[in-house]
């Protein structure tokens, strides 16, 4: 038993000999270009869901919704929420290419780690500047169709707002939910990445 335990040692002491050895030279040009996809592809899904939010409006434009916002006194404020998420999207946008172009620049494991920071930060304004853009507008709307229309308060107020609470928080539940599941993975290739950065820098 010893014999074969001794003969498994020297025999995983000849693979770790056969495997290739990479020195920090070798690391950080890997390091970079994994970094450097991960922050294109955050740019690329900022980009869709643009795309799907512009998509999304048109696909509402129809008389239905008009006739809807007409009654509930929504038409000027769904005009400034879109525009607002709209613009708020682009400059996300933009930013998230800097970073990009930042990262794809570096030629320094500090300056790439100050840079994935600076990523890491900018997705996490954006998931929380989207949610409390929902939650605000959300109820901005719902104080708007309340006031227009006294007879929906005068039915039951409390009643009416427990179940507004209610979606309102479900909705934000599913954003988050989605936001960490397309995101997260992706910031935890970043933080990971900048862990082993850390490693060579010491």
């Amino acid at each position: 038993m010893v014999d074969e335990l001794e003969l498994l040692k020297k025999d995983w002491q000849k693979q770790e000999d056969t495997l290739p050895k990479y020195t920090k030279e070798d690391l950080y040009p890997m390091l970079l270009k994994k970094s450097s996809s991960i922050v294109k592809l955050i740019f690329i899904i900022s980009l869709i869901e643009f795309a799907f939010w512009i998509v999304l409006s048109f696909a509402f434009n129809d008389n239905e919704t008009k006739a809807f916002e007409k009654q509930f006194g929504l038409q000027t404020f769904d005009t400034i929420v879109l525009v607002v998420h709209l613009t708020a999207l682009i400059v996300f946008a933009v930013w998230f290419y800097k970073n990009f172009k930042k990262i794809q620049a570096t030629d320094s494991a500090k300056v790439l780690m100050k840079n994935i920071i600076k990523t890491r930060n900018t997705v996490k304004y954006y998931i929380w500047f989207s949610m409390a853009f929902v939650a605000i507008a959300s109820t901005i709307a719902y104080a708007i169709i309340i006031q227009n229309n006294p007879a929906l308060a005068d039915e039951n107020l409390l009643y009416l707002s427990l179940k507004f609470i209610i979606v309102i928080t479900i909705a934000l539940g599913l954003l988050w939910g989605l936001y960490r599941i397309i995101y997260g993975l992706l910031l935890r290739k970043l933080n990971r990445n900048y862990r082993e950065l850390k490693k060579l820098e010491i």
